[in-house]
C-alpha cells in the first residue's frame, strides 16, 4: 500500500483558482460526488491534469514495485481522491496497463469500509472509502501492536520450561 493523490489535487485547485484550501477541498468533493458546481468545467480541466502527472508517477512507482516480475492483476483504491472518476479511469486505460508488466488489464477497485473483514465498525459511521484509510492505519497499529519480540518469546517459553 503506498499513498498518493488527495490532498496534491486539492493544493492544485486551491493555486489555480486562487480559493482557500477549504474551498477547494469542498468543490474538489462536489466535483468527486458528482455535485454541479458554477466552477465545474475548471475543477474537471484542473483535475484532468493533475491525473496525468498523478498516473505518470503511479506507473513510475509500480514499474519499480515489479521489479521484472508481473504485477497483480488487482489494483485498489481508497481514500477521498479515489471518488474523482479520473483516477480509476486512468489506472484503468489500456494505454496504462499495456506500458506495464500485467498479465491481463488489472482490475480497478474502490473499497468501501464493509469489504475491510479484519476491523468491524459497530459505530456505523464509517461508510465511505475515505474511512478506509483510517481503516488501514488501525489495522496496521493493532497488528504492530500484537507483534512480540522474538527474544521476548523465548524468554517466556524458557520460564514456563523451567515451571514445569
Amino acid at each position: 500500500m503506498f499513498a498518493l493523490g488527495g490532498r496534491a489535487f486539492t493544493k492544485s485547485i486551491a493555486d489555480r483558482l486562487e480559493l482557500p484550501f477549504p474551498r477547494a477541498e469542498a468543490l474538489k468533493v462536489d466535483y468527486a460526488r458528482g455535485i454541479a458546481d458554477e466552477r465545474e468545467a475548471e475543477v474537471r480541466d484542473i483535475v484532468a491534469d493533475d491525473v496525468a502527472v498523478w498516473a505518470a508517477g503511479v506507473e513510475l512507482v509500480m514499474e519499480e514495485l515489479a521489479a521484472g516480475d508481473l504485477l497483480p492483476g488487482r489494483i485498489y483504491l481508497c481514500g477521498g481522491g479515489s471518488r474523482l472518476p479520473e483516477i480509476p479511469a486512468a489506472l484503468g486505460d489500456d494505454a496504462f496497463s499495456r506500458r506495464l508488466p500485467f498479465a491481463r488489464p488489472p482490475e480497478v477497485t474502490i473499497l468501501s469500509p464493509e469489504q475491510i473483514e479484519t476491523i468491524r465498525d459497530d459505530t456505523r459511521l464509517l461508510e465511505d472509502q475515505q474511512d478506509v484509510t483510517p481503516m488501514g492505519l488501525a489495522f496496521q497499529a493493532i497488528e504492530l501492536g500484537g507483534a512480540q519480540n522474538p527474544l521476548d518469546a523465548s524468554l517466556r517459553r524458557v520460564v514456563k520450561a523451567m515451571r514445569i
